[in-house]
């Protein structure tokens, strides 16, 4: 009777065979496979969030300096700070006490995908960092100032911001290829790269881009640096100012 039961027992627990395994393991790897993109979208969306959350952050100290002074922040102060100047996001930091030189103030896509943050001058005199300023509006040169403000003497009354919901005032930055990763440039530009060549956009072809009026938006590239369709976005006046743009072949989004 114990030898039928025994036997019963081993029935019923029969090993696996080398081909049920085989196929058992396929199929775990099919579905794998069918779960990566949707956990690397997941994960993307997740570090944007994050970024636009962070960029927040930058917008309400940003408005609480323009309430306590009466102007927007300039890029630098001649002659003060890191190798001769002090940036905007130090200026900011009694209203958001995290130094930009710090990866929890930076873009955490922008720190995944190698992105540098360096106090040291890199490529074309730029630092490494994630997000970049409106210092001078869309324009080539200094002639023109547009934006919020180089120096001191540039720097904007609030008053003057035509249409805060609608003026870029900080966005991600864009960056050029450093090495195996990026350097981020601290100045919002709309001309293209040479060399160093452009790197890869770290929230797929989009910016995400904060408002004076403190809201954070995300802005396909095609819009953001194509002249025609976002001048007004980043001049005080929101006027476009063709005027005030470089040559066609310089843009580095041609239509």
């Amino acid at each position: 009777m114990r030898m039928n039961q025994s036997a019963k027992w081993g029935r019923a627990f029969r090993a696996f065979t080398m081909v049920e395994l085989l196929v058992v393991m396929a199929i775990i790897a099919i579905l794998v496979a069918l779960m990566l993109p949707a956990l690397s979208a997941a994960r993307s969306k997740a570090r944007s969030t994050a970024c636009r959350n962070l960029e927040r952050q930058i917008g309400l100290a940003l408005q609480m300096y323009v309430s306590d002074h009466g102007w927007y922040p300039s890029l630098a102060i001649p002659g003060g700070g890191t190798n001769g100047t002090v940036w905007v996001f130090e200026d900011l930091y009694t209203y958001y006490p995290v130094n930009w030189t710090n990866e929890a103030w930076n873009c955490p896509a922008y720190v995944a995908a190698g992105g540098l943050v360096s106090l040291a001058k890199l490529n074309e005199g730029s630092f490494g960092i994630s997000y970049s300023y409106n210092w001078k509006g869309m324009a080539e040169g200094t002639d023109f100032h547009l934006g919020l403000g180089l120096l001191p003497a540039h720097g904007k009354r609030e008053m003057t911001v035509a249409v805060p919901s609608e003026m870029y005032a900080v966005a991600d930055a864009r960056s050029r290829v450093y090495g195996a990763g990026m350097a981020g440039y601290v100045k919002m530009l709309a001309w293209s790269f040479n060399d160093p060549a452009e790197a890869t956009l770290v929230h797929g072809q989009s910016y995400n881009i904060l408002c004076c009026d403190g809201h954070v938006a995300g802005v396909k590239r095609n819009d953001y640096l194509y002249p025609p369709r976002s001048a007004v976005n980043w001049n005080i006046d929101h006027q476009a100012h063709p005027e005030a743009w470089m040559a066609r072949d310089e843009w580095a989004v041609q239509n």
